[in-house]
């Protein structure tokens, strides 16, 4: 019988978006899927849209929760998903009709732990491609493996919602979204691939992933985003910490050394009352390529000064 697929989708306060998300569900071309529509106790009417989708098409299942963030709506998904494979797509988002279709025959014989896609950036009428390097398709390579060749080359996005999983490999792993975690895929994505033992990397265009009014990156006030993000460098550390292929590590140390000071730009953490999260060893110590550890010197020499560096520069390229 061929592989079912779970797609799951958390739903909150998306209303003019959801339709145009299940959509491109609904219509897949490959038929074995079951769609899981979270609803995370939306306030507006998402709740009943989500209802009726349900009525209107017997593979559509609604789970209706309290509000408890992205992360624990997608866990929720996770726990009451019966396919072979899980995909994550976001409400405000949609995929190409052939997604799974194009998954499922790069799943040979296989049963990688993950298979992994790449997405468009749309934004107003600009579109971008958030595009992997590595194309194995015919071959499986370690999560360890396409983890390195794809730092080596910039192109490790950590987005949760381009990869194809295993359903068994997560669970069996444990491998769940941290709950109350902005930015929770940066957390989430390196740790599913430190764990995977079959990956399987494509060329499938196959997200189209909308920068929106209201989305988490037009927040205005983004405090919370920088301190999040800093706390997970801090918790990947340490995971890293023990892992025994050193090329590996030091690429991995000197993403999070770019990730937590990109958290601290964007929370604008060089405020006093941040001074207890902000550890300038911490970039020190794990800054490898050049570029990178003349960031983290400039940033322990006066982070104000990096901060307002960053600020002029950015101010200058918009303008």
């Amino acid at each position: 019988m061929e592989p079912k697929i779970s797609i799951i989708v958390p739903v909150y306060n998306v209303e003019k978006y959801l339709d145009k998300c299940v959509q491109s569900l609904i219509n897949q071309t490959y038929g074995n899927i079951e769609i899981i529509l979270v609803d995370d106790g939306s306030p507006d009417d998402c709740p009943e849209m989500c209802d009726n989708y349900a009525k209107q098409d017997f593979r559509i299942r609604v789970i209706h929760k309290s509000n408890g963030g992205l992360s624990d709506a997608r866990n929720a998904g996770m726990r009451e998903a019966l396919g072979d494979y899980i995909l994550y797509v976001d409400s405000d988002d949609y995929i190409d009709s052939d997604t799974c279709e194009r998954f499922i025959r790069t799943l040979g014989n296989y049963l990688p732990d993950i298979v992994v896609g790449n997405a468009r950036r749309v934004e107003v009428e600009e579109v971008s491609v958030m595009q992997h390097r590595l194309n194995t398709v015919g071959q499986v390579v370690t999560g360890e493996q396409y983890l390195k060749t794809e730092l080596k080359t910039g192109t490790m996005h950590m987005a949760a919602w381009l990869n194809l999983y295993n359903r068994n490999f997560l669970l069996n792993n444990g491998l769940e979204f941290k709950v109350g975690l902005l930015h929770e895929d940066e957390q989430f994505t390196p740790r599913v691939f430190l764990k995977a033992a079959k990956v399987v990397g494509t060329n499938i265009i196959f997200y189209n992933y909308l920068i929106r009014d209201g989305s988490i990156t037009r927040n205005r006030d983004r405090t919370k985003n920088g301190i999040h993000i800093v706390q997970t460098c801090y918790e990947l550390a340490e995971i890293y910490e023990s892992l025994k292929d050193q090329e590996l590590k030091r690429l991995l140390y000197d993403s999070l050394v770019t990730k937590y000071l990109y958290g601290f730009q964007i929370g604008r953490l060089y405020r006093k009352e941040y001074n207890e999260l902000i550890y300038k060893g911490f970039l020190l110590r794990r800054a490898s390529l050049p570029k990178t550890r003349c960031k983290a010197m400039l940033f322990s020499i006066n982070k104000y000064m990096y901060f307002w560096l960053n600020q002029t520069i950015k101010q200058l390229s918009l303008g």
